[in-house]
């Protein structure tokens, strides 16, 4: 059986990985990114997406409860049981090796910040005062959104080799999370998550069937 080695993060919307911080006088939620000012999503982010998307199905697979825990874990544990660890989602080899080429060249070298804004663009938004139906007094915030089209690779590491059923879990999980980020609920965060890439194999493993 084939064992999918990384997971694709295709943005098909403007999206925002949060920092949990803003960036002071430039955006006041900022996006998760590199030194480089490369977009990352961490491997933390895209486990709780996919554990998520497999609670809101589970019900429809009894069958597949066990693999379940050994995929994911069981909530709460601290003793790591799980068997598959992903690693941060970013941008691929030859594209994050051209950047680095361009930020240490000896003539009129990019910036991690000319790097950020080349892939990123800021949105603008505010909170709704419902009595008057109108934009709430001082609500306004501004966000950095990853643009449309960005794709992001996470690496899978699995601390034994997955059977039929985990791997038919993970796949499952990835077709399921349709949504990823803040503003989710405002237009943003549309993602198709596809495992080593590949949509067909992704639903084939979701159907149960092993390359």
């Amino acid at each position: 059986m084939r064992i999918p080695r990384w997971i694709q993060v295709e943005l098909l919307s403007d999206t925002t990985f949060s920092a949990g911080e803003g960036t002071p006088g430039v955006v006041d939620i900022e996006v998760e990114h590199s030194a480089e000012g490369l977009p990352i999503v961490s491997g933390k982010t895209l486990r709780g997406l996919l554990r998520d998307a497999w609670l809101s199905m589970a019900g429809a697979f009894p069958s597949l409860a066990p693999a379940a825990r050994r995929v994911f874990g069981v909530e709460k544990d601290c003793q790591g049981a799980n068997i598959l660890h992903l690693g941060d989602g970013q941008l691929e080899e030859t594209t994050r090796t051209t950047i680095r080429a361009a930020l240490q060249r000896p003539n009129h070298p990019l910036s991690p910040q000319e790097v950020l804004d080349s892939l990123c663009d800021i949105r603008w938004q505010t909170a709704e005062d419902r009595m008057r139906r109108a934009p709430a007094d001082k609500t306004l915030r501004s966000v950095r959104v990853v643009l449309k089209g960005v794709a992001l690779f996470a690496p899978l590491h699995w601390s034994i080799s997955p059977g039929v059923d985990e791997v038919r879990v993970l796949a499952l999980s990835a077709l399921t999370t349709r949504q990823a980020g803040l503003g989710r609920h405002r237009g943003r965060g549309h993602v198709r998550l596809t495992l080593d890439g590949d949509l067909a194999f992704t639903q084939n493993l979701a159907r149960g069937e092993t390359p």
